[in-house]
């Protein structure tokens, strides 16, 4: 069997690359959950916004994406690049069989020519988040926009995240084979990346370039005397998918019969694994107990978890019973990658001892929760659809000096939002609580983390309107964050989200029997693209009580908060 890896493979779970060459395991049947694959449909929205803005303003582009017959596409894409055309988008790569690799990038940008006159080019990704910070250094980030993406300019104290090594582990892949292929940027192995930065005061992405070659990903070193070195995108890479390469030639040569190849990898608990199609294989080789199934907020990561099993420690029994402190002699030295692994272990052995315990919440503080009271509270809430348009604004508007029950307004439009719907319906929510909140100035405003707010205020923003602005800075002056509020006085076994903390604290119960920000995006998908009017009607009311279930979960939270003003526990008491 031809080994053949996709650009996902070096930075996903190398146990779904075994598995996949693995003649002895059994395919699951089932496909990715429907969440996944509203996360993926969020961001092909998102590419395509922005291909469509390169399309629209950048001059000498060649779109092959409606080109089906590969060989066509392949042909064409030759055609597009010995031409030395600026832009290729939706190119067809041959694949690398040498390599082992095949893909696709999203698009190709003409860069440096090669020695012997022939254009070079830059792979290019969209990705819907966030892929530049801020630095104090002297270093500049090099961007173009997307009306110019052969040109490039600088920007001072930005740079690319290093944490966003998955998108340059995915981007080395695609310099790769551009090597392969003959048709890589002469001036050296640089990849762009459109994330949602808006850089430079420009109201659209541009592309961040970044040079694979540098050295600036902390990385794991034996050798070290620090235990750690930095390493470039391009090393990260070839040494991640060498290894899957291997993981997959061992698994293509297992019968499972005899003195079989032992797997080289075994499973052990990632974020992917919540919406890989391997999950049902992988499960039953973990133990109920098994630290890296049990432990989900702060999770060690892999390399942790194996050092932690290479000394005997497997479950959350095993951990919370150990002796953290001695084990850290020889712990920390196989862990140096990571910054605060110290802390990070300890707080996972607090983790393990508070879960086999039984406890919820356990309580920081002794003193009362200091938390505003006014003659109208509002409790806030949001949803955002898979693209992360603001579809729905809830609000529970408690007016205490009726005496009447709290009631439950919100604005929304299920509807596929464009950048003027989206902000119409935020104008027309921050116009209703602007309004409020000057007729009761004692007025506040409760939500839960600073979601709400980063939406609100960037909405008001985009609107290019000052008055709305304005609007929007008086409102944001009556919040007050439930969630800041939380972390000061409680650890949470299993995080302080709001379903945890809402469940654990007052009892709080949601109406839906699988409450939850992917699976609303889904009920919205459904209430605008449903197959018939029953099911959009009935996935538009199950949206709406789940949000209006969001907003009376923090109004009752706070009115728990506040009972214990009066029976403040010692700072050791846990809350079940």
């Amino acid at each position: 069997m031809a080994i053949i890896l996709d650009p996902y493979a070096a930075r996903s779970c190398p146990v779904k690359t075994q598995n996949r060459y693995d003649p002895t395991v059994v395919a699951p049947q089932s496909q990715p959950d429907e969440a996944l694959q509203e996360l993926f449909a969020g961001g092909k929205t998102f590419e395509d916004e922005v291909l469509q803005l390169v399309i629209d303003h950048a001059p000498d582009v060649a779109d092959l994406r409606q080109i089906e017959d590969r060989d066509e596409a392949q042909r064409l894409t030759q055609e597009a690049l010995a031409a030395g055309r600026r832009v290729v988008i939706g190119p067809r790569l041959p694949a690398d069989v040498a390599g082992h690799r095949r893909g696709q990038p999203d698009m190709l940008v003409r860069g440096a020519d090669q020695p012997d006159g022939r254009a070079g080019y830059r792979p290019v990704e969209a990705k819907r988040h966030r892929v530049v910070e801020m630095s104090h250094t002297d270093q500049l980030l090099r961007y173009s926009t997307l009306a110019d993406p052969t040109t490039e300019l600088t920007l001072p104290q930005l740079v690319f995240k290093p944490s966003r090594e998955a998108d340059l582990l995915q981007m080395s892949h695609y310099w790769r084979l551009l090597e392969a292929a003959g048709w890589a940027d002469g001036g050296g192995a640089v990849a762009g990346v459109i994330g949602t930065d808006h850089l430079n005061g420009q109201h659209r992405p541009a592309i961040s370039w970044v040079d694979l070659s540098a050295k600036f990903i902390r990385t794991f070193s034996r050798t070290s005397s620090t235990g750690w070195k930095l390493r470039s995108a391009l090393e990260r890479y070839d040494h991640e998918f060498g290894f899957r390469v291997k993981v997959a030639q061992v698994a293509a040569a297992r019968t499972g019969v005899g003195e079989d190849h032992r797997p080289m990898v075994s499973p052990i608990v990632v974020r992917e694994c919540d919406h890989c199609t391997w999950w049902e294989v992988c499960k039953p080789q973990l133990g109920e107990d098994d630290l890296s199934l049990r432990i989900n907020k702060s999770p060690l990561d892999v390399r942790e978890i194996s050092v932690l099993r290479n000394h005997g420690i497997n479950t959350l029994a095993d951990l919370a019973h150990a002796d953290v402190e001695a084990l850290m002699e020889s712990y920390l030295p196989e862990v140096a990658h990571r910054s605060g692994a110290d802390s990070r272990l300890r707080l996972a052995a607090r983790r393990a001892s508070l879960m086999l315990a039984g406890v919820e919440l356990e309580r920081l503080t002794s003193e009362p929760v200091d938390l505003p009271e006014s003659s109208l509270e509002i409790d806030f809430d949001i949803e955002t659809s898979a693209g992360d348009r603001v579809y729905l604004w809830g609000f529970l508007v408690d007016d205490r000096t009726t005496g009447s029950d709290p009631f439950y307004k919100a604005f929304s439009r299920f509807e596929e939002l464009d950048n003027a719907g989206e902000v119409a319906l935020a104008v027309e929510a921050i116009t209703w609580l602007d309004r409020l909140v000057t007729e009761r100035p004692d007025t506040r405003v409760y939500h839960y983390s600073d979601y709400e707010v980063v939406h609100l205020m960037r909405l008001a923003r985009r609107s290019g309107k000052p008055d709305v602005l304005a609007a929007a800075h008086r409102v944001r002056s009556h919040f007050v964050d439930l969630f800041s509020l939380v972390k000061g006085h409680f650890f949470g076994t299993n995080g302080l989200g709001l379903k945890v903390v809402a469940r654990s604290g007052p009892g709080f119960e949601w109406r839906d029997d699988d409450p939850g920000g992917l699976n609303s995006q889904r009920w919205f998908r459904d209430a605008v693209h449903g197959p018939d009017e029953l099911t959009r009607s009935e996935a538009t009311t199950r949206v709406l009580e789940y949000n209006e279930d969001d907003v009376r979960a923090t109004h009752q939270l706070r009115a728990w908060l506040r009972t214990l003003d009066d029976e403040a526990p010692d700072a050791e008491t846990p809350t079940t």
